[in-house]
């Protein structure tokens, strides 16, 4: 059978969607996981399993710096009307960028309380937000401060990973170090006392869920293809300005024809595309690109199941319908570094 009828042009300007296509809510059916801590040798790393599917991993390599999540008290060194923003100045290498609501909502020279929403990427600073996720009272902290100064330094990794999941998601947290689950216990006794009894010590040598059964499944998430369960497959291509997943049938046969094959080749594309996309980190605007279907009741089905399917990825914040040509758009936060900016280096050298 012929897999596709059109492909994704590199950052090619996505269709508007009309009325009867408008996006929907994502549901967050609950998926239960298990996360190991390991380190610090290498460097913290920690591993998300859901499933019996690596579906989450991360890597705080010696000598890297997040800011995502610090607070600072910062001082507006520039308007920039053309953006909307203001140019913020933090006391780091370059100053952030705070997008504004509304014109004249600060002023040149003047101090504001923002929090890191996103890293710096590419040659661009941090984004900024005036709208503070935090239990910290900030006012409080900046008062006697002099701008530029952090008032709360960032949440570590694995903070932020327990913080994204619904309590009833995280059905253990394994740690390797006797001492690193003593101090993950305080934390959530602390900060998410439904969890606290689940956090325990385990060597990894004993974990149930090895690092090199992690290593081997992170490898595979660094290529740019992947294999579907009834031989369809996913070309999934990171660029500039979106992340565009081509769905293609590949080696998938079917009895029933061409029609049922290509909705069995999709449906296994919508349950497998949230995992992806978690595992390998992307943010942004992301476009799949499903094959043909003319049965409007099929494409429905489609859509279905890939927002059943994104309850396993918190980032994913909106799910769109499926146009005519068969594109589904959805967004998902930008949350640091991508799986091969963590890891591409270790698979790479074996580590």
């Amino acid at each position: 059978m012929t897999g596709k009828g059109h492909k994704h042009p590199q950052g090619r300007r996505i269709p508007q969607q009309d009325a009867a296509e408008s996006a929907a809510p994502v549901p967050a059916p609950i998926t239960p996981s298990t996360i190991y801590i390991g380190g610090p040798e290498n460097g913290r790393e920690l591993f998300r399993w859901a499933d019996d599917r690596l579906v989450q991993a991360w890597r705080e390599a010696p000598g890297a710096v997040s800011r995502q999540g610090a607070i600072y008290l910062g001082r507006v060194v520039k308007i920039e009307p053309s953006l909307n923003a203001a140019f913020v100045e933090l006391g780091l290498e370059r100053p952030g960028l705070l997008p504004l609501k509304k014109q004249n909502a600060v002023q040149e020279g003047a101090t504001v309380i923002v929090q890191v929403r996103r890293d710096t990427r590419e040659d661009k600073g941090v984004r900024l937000s005036t709208s503070l996720a935090s239990t910290v009272d900030a006012a409080a902290l900046a008062k006697g401060k002099t701008a530029p100064c952090c008032l709360v330094p960032p949440p570590e990794a694995w903070q932020s990973l327990l913080l994204s999941l619904a309590p009833q998601a995280i059905e253990a947290v394994i740690c390797a170090g006797r001492n690193d689950a003593e101090r993950v216990a305080a934390w959530c006794g602390a900060a998410l006392p439904d969890i606290a009894a689940r956090v325990s010590h385990e060597p990894m040598r004993d974990w149930a869920r090895s690092r090199g059964e992690a290593i081997e499944e992170i490898a595979a998430a660094l290529e740019e293809e992947v294999t579907l369960p009834g031989g369809g497959q996913l070309l999934i291509e990171p660029v500039r300005t979106l992340t565009a997943i081509d769905v293609n049938s590949a080696a998938a046969t079917g009895r029933s024809g061409i029609e049922q094959t290509a909705l069995a080749v999709n449906l296994d594309a919508a349950r497998e595309v949230p995992r992806q996309l978690a595992l390998r980190n992307l943010g942004g605007v992301i476009v799949i690109d499903f094959i043909d279907l003319q049965n409007r009741n099929k494409r429905d089905q489609i859509v279905q199941a890939l927002r059943e399917a994104v309850g396993i990825d918190p980032a994913i914040e909106w799910v769109g319908n499926m146009s005519r040509l068969g594109l589904v758009e959805l967004q998902r936060k930008r949350n640091g570094a991508t799986l091969a900016e963590m890891w591409g280096e270790v698979i790479k050298t074996g580590a």
